[in-house]
């Protein structure tokens, strides 16, 4: 594949996404186009880091920005996959960070619907946990890694922060009265917003997936009494990218039942950009924040909360 500059747009009425299949060896893997900046050849000139973490291959100088590069065959301890002729870097943004990841070989992109995206086992389960999900394109099996989670590995200090201790202050409401639905396919990112909300003095209740929170909100309807979605909770906060169903088109479906419009949706994601922001005003979501945000999250719920 010639060097590749990545568009982000998700379709959200297909809940759809596009990913970028690439190897290392014979194994494949891929990452979402939206977390994608471009995609350059190895051939560069790699600056070494002092006192970095081993898998870090070293930085380099793309337009004036310096970018660490992420040796990803020996992160993820496979054996090196490195030919000048078709080794690629792809540069990916996220969580308000750039990083390259150095792999075997970029193929080609593939559409794919979410709801063909499998929740891994941990039979399939690196040893850093990395495998997010695992589709099937074309008889072949591709292995969906969480990059979010190596840059955590590799930079502490690219996490979300836990809450610390009267971080937040009182409301002009009870918090305690109002539950909100955190919807989010990481254990570790589920548990840290359920903190913050928690600390704050809200209820919380889960779902592992946008299929799985949707499921629960259709039950409501055909309970006896249902009335208004505000008898059950309050205002949903939402990632985007998930298996089976994704945030933009559980908002969507949110926002376009009579029964349930009225509960507000914040999208909660690594890959908030303007187009996402886009994307998420057009299926009607009522606000965005970034992960690295989380600190606003709390507030932004206060404001938004029914």
């Amino acid at each position: 594949m010639a060097e590749h500059k990545a568009s982000s747009l998700l379709d959200s009425n297909a809940n759809e996404l596009e990913i970028i299949e690439f190897s290392i060896n014979s194994a494949l893997y891929g990452i979402n186009v939206a977390k994608v900046r471009e995609i350059i050849k190895a051939g560069v000139d790699f600056v070494p880091v002092p006192d970095a973490p081993e898998s870090i291959r070293g930085a380099i100088n793309l337009r004036g920005a310096i970018i660490p590069v992420v040796d990803l065959a020996k992160h993820i301890k496979m054996e090196p996959d490195i030919d000048p002729k078709r080794s690629r870097i792809i540069i990916a943004e996220f969580n308000r960070i750039c990083l390259g990841f150095l792999v075997g070989a970029v193929s080609r992109i593939h559409r794919i619907f979410w709801k063909s995206v499998e929740v891994p086992s941990q039979m399939f389960q690196t040893g850093g946990g990395y495998v997010s999900g695992i589709v099937r394109v074309e008889e072949k099996v591709v292995f969906l890694l969480d990059f979010e989670k190596i840059a955590v590995h590799i930079n502490p200090h690219a996490n979300i922060q836990t809450p610390r201790a009267g971080e937040y202050g009182a409301a002009g409401f009870d918090r305690a009265s109002k539950k909100i639905l955190v919807v989010d396919d990481s254990d570790f990112t589920r548990q840290m917003i359920v903190q913050h909300l928690q600390t704050a003095g809200y209820q919380t209740e889960t779902a592992i997936n946008g299929e799985e929170a949707w499921s629960l909100l259709s039950a409501l309807k055909g309970r006896e009494g249902f009335g208004r979605v505000a008898r059950f909770y309050h205002l949903m906060v939402t990632d985007i990218e998930m298996p089976r169903m994704d945030g933009l088109h559980l908002i969507q479906k949110i926002k376009e039942d009579p029964k349930l419009k009225e509960l507000p949706c914040l999208a909660f994601s690594s890959i908030i950009s303007s187009e996402i922001v886009l994307q998420c005003r057009k299926v009607g979501a009522d606000g965005e924040i970034s992960k690295p945000e989380i600190s606003r999250l709390v507030s932004l719920v206060d404001s938004k909360v029914l």
